[in-house]
Parts: C-alpha cells; sequence; structure tokens
C-alpha cells in the first residue's frame, strides 16, 4: 500500500488486532506490527464480557467466538473462611439489554486468531511480525516509524495515524514521554491450570471468586488446548520467595489444598506467574497517536476488565480515526476519544478491580463481615443487582462513555 495512506498499530494482541479489523472494514488500510513471531498461547486474558461480545458482532467476530468458547451466564462469590457461597450473579437477570446474556470463557490468543483470520481476507490489512518499534516522529500530515527485525536490519514506515497497543511496557507512551502514574502491588500472581472438574466437585461456576483474609484465590475454566476444559486457578504469593519456589509444585500444591482441598495433590498443567499493575496514563492521544489497551491502562484480572475495556478503547478509537480519514479534525476527534475513555479507565477499570481485590483480602473480622453482607443484599435485592450487573458486563461504562461529548 503507498506510504502514509494507511493507520500503523504498534501490537497485534487482542486490543491491536481488533482495532486493525475495525479499521480495515471500515476502508482503511492498516499496518500491524508485532515483536513476537506468533500470537503468544500463555495463561492471559480469559473472559469476554457480554458487552465485548455484543461490540464485536459487527465486526463479524462473535459467532465464531461464540462456537470456540464456554457460555458463563453464572458467577459466583464465596467465603473460604465460613465454606459459604456469599453471593451468585446470573447475567441473564439483566437480558433485556444483553444481546448475550453470559461472559464468554475464551483464551485470549483464540480471541486474537478470531479477528486475524477475519481481517486477513480483507484487502488492505497487512501484519508485520517480529519488527520491534524502536522509534517514532510525528508532524503535521502524518507518523513516521522504525522498526527492527530480528537480524538487525531496520525499516521505515509511514501512516496518516499511529495506534500504540503495544501492552503496559509500551514503546509508544514512552516515546511521546507521556506519564503512567499507578502502583505495583507487593504480591505476585500465578496463576495454574489443572484439567480437575470444580464444578462437579464443589459446584463451582466458571467464575469464582473465594475470599479469605490470609489466602484469597479465584477459579475459573477455560476450553482448553483441546476443547477438553481447563480450570485454572489463580493464587497471590506475598512473601519475597524467588520466583522458581513459587512456581514449584511443592509452593502449588499448598496453596491448592488451602484453596480448594477437595482432591489434592492435582494435576497441574500450566503455571505462570507475574507482578500486577495499576496504572492509568496521563493521556490517551498526543497529537496523531493514540494509546489503547494495556498501553493506556493496565490492572489486576480479578473481574476480568482489562482485556475487554482494551477492545473497548480500540473500537472506540476506530471510530474516530474513520471520521479523521474522511477529514474530520482529528485533534478534536482524539480529545474526545481522550476524554471518553480515560475517565472510564479510571472510574470501571481501576476502581472495579481494586474493589474487588480489597473484598478478597480484607483481614479486617468486622469490615470483612460487613463487605460479605453488602455483597449478599447486592446479590438479591433486585435493583442493587441490577446495578451491580451492568456494572460488571461493562455495559455501563460503554453507555457512559458514549455520551460524553
Amino acid at each position: 500500500m503507498p506510504n502514509n495512506e494507511c493507520v500503523l498499530i504498534a501490537g497485534a494482541g487482542p486490543v491491536g488486532m481488533t482495532t486493525a479489523l475495525a479499521l480495515v472494514k471500515a476502508g482503511i488500510p492498516v499496518k500491524v506490527f508485532d515483536t513476537l513471531a506468533e500470537i503468544p498461547a500463555d495463561h492471559r486474558a480469559s473472559t469476554l464480557h457480554p458487552s465485548t461480545l455484543m461490540l464485536v458482532e459487527e465486526l463479524g467476530m462473535t459467532p465464531e467466538l461464540l462456537r470456540r468458547g464456554i457460555e458463563s451466564p453464572l458467577f459466583q462469590w464465596r467465603d473460604r473462611a465460613s465454606d459459604r457461597i456469599v453471593a451468585e450473579f446470573d447475567y441473564r437477570d439483566i437480558s433485556d439489554v444483553l444481546t448475550y446474556p453470559y461472559a464468554l470463557q475464551l483464551e485470549q490468543h483464540k480471541t486474537i486468531e478470531v479477528a486475524r483470520d477475519i481481517a486477513l481476507t480483507i484487502d488492505g490489512f497487512e501484519l508485520h511480525r517480529e519488527r520491534e518499534l524502536t522509534a517514532l516522529t510525528q508532524d503535521d500530515d502524518g507518523v513516521e516509524i522504525t522498526v527492527e527485525a530480528p537480524d538487525g536490519t531496520k525499516e521505515t514506515h509511514r501512516g496518516r495515524f499511529l495506534v500504540g497497543a503495544d501492552g503496559g511496557r509500551s514503546v509508544v507512551r514512552k516515546a511521546l514521554d507521556i506519564d503512567f502514574p499507578g502502583f505495583t502491588w507487593e504480591e505476585r500472581f500465578i496463576i495454574v491450570s489443572t484439567h480437575y472438574d470444580f464444578e462437579e466437585a464443589a459446584g463451582y461456576r466458571y467464575r469464582n471468586y473465594v475470599a479469605h483474609p490470609e489466602q484469597w484465590c479465584a477459579m475459573i475454566k477455560v476450553p482448553g488446548d483441546d476443547d477438553e476444559g481447563i480450570w485454572r486457578a489463580l493464587f497471590p504469593a506475598f512473601d519475597d520467595a524467588p520466583d522458581e519456589h513459587v512456581l514449584s509444585d511443592e509452593w502449588i500444591q499448598a496453596r491448592f489444598a488451602e484453596c480448594y482441598p477437595y482432591d489434592p495433590p492435582y494435576e497441574l498443567v500450566h503455571r505462570n506467574l507475574y507482578s500486577v499493575h495499576q496504572r492509568v496514563a496521563e493521556t490517551f492521544a498526543k497529537g496523531r497517536v493514540a494509546l489503547a489497551g494495556d498501553a493506556a491502562h493496565v490492572n489486576n484480572p480479578l473481574g476480568g476488565m482489562g482485556m475487554n475495556s482494551g477492545i473497548h478503547d480500540g473500537l472506540n478509537l476506530a471510530k474516530k480515526l474513520e471520521a479523521a480519514w474522511h477529514g474530520g479534525d482529528h485533534e478534536a476527534l482524539l480529545a474526545r476519544y481522550d476524554r471518553q475513555r480515560r475517565p472510564m479507565a479510571e472510574k470501571y477499570v481501576q476502581a472495579q478491580s481494586i474493589a474487588n481485590k480489597r473484598l478478597l483480602e480484607e483481614n479486617d473480622a468486622e469490615a470483612r463481615e460487613k463487605r460479605l453482607k453488602e455483597l449478599a443484599f447486592t446479590a438479591t435485592d433486585e435493583k442493587a443487582k441490577r446495578d451491580y450487573l451492568l456494572r460488571a458486563s461493562l455495559v455501563q461504562m460503554v453507555e457512559e462513555a458514549d455520551a460524553i461529548e
């Protein structure tokens, strides 16, 4: 495609790929660049919320996502200390506003594959792998980037706009000198998977959050490599033990024995240890460059908001870039993107994911019981439950963002 007659996208994750698909379906050529040789099949995000399924429907993604994923209308909050189900929520209770009244459990790399496979059938889509963005400049007419191949050779590409969807360590954000204030949680998070069926053993739903003052945990089910069904457990690692110790069978089996003492030891299929951050960029746009997804905001995984809000960023941004492509004022359009999406990251994604974690780990007995009682009330009071589900599904966030001028 002619140089400059495209939108450049850094990052081929779920945000970059769905943004690219939205643009190319609108007739706008895109060039996507990613540092990796292929889509990583590691343990990352795995929940698509109802609002996200509705948004990507217009991209043609939803039928294939539904075919590959596990529908999960129900999710539970449990208290391990008292061994009780505190609250259970059902997305079908707000089916009047949801086309798909359930979350969809599907590994992140499969969501990327669905978007990529559709994009590859459309003229104007280019995907460049093993290309690391090393520099960018912009002027009144466009953005120029330099990318480096594994052999050290460098290429220059130019487009009208650049989307930085290149993750929490975003090179694009750093090149623009955009501050990324926030904090890093003291503990690390570890995700471990097993084939053991927790639904059959203990009545777990496909999404579960288990509170405890000393060792909280979470459990979800995803399709797995061969669609055989696999359960992912999330544990916090509070001490400063070396990564090798936390990743050891001994440490992991001890956490299972604490949180899920049904039939240990469990067969361990995968494990992944990582640090967790809560940060929001000071601006989501500068000049002809905009940030989306983890490049713009990062959060803990409790509630499954990171990938979903990132896809929402990208699709919102794609509409702004489409208008700019056809002659709209790009500065005004990208400023509106920032006004719509940055407050939502702070108000919904950050606030709710932090609140979810605080609820799970509360160690003051009186405060803990108060929070659990409030959650139980929310699940049984019709108005409170509806408000909660509108927030949890991110429907309210989408509607509120779209209303901002």
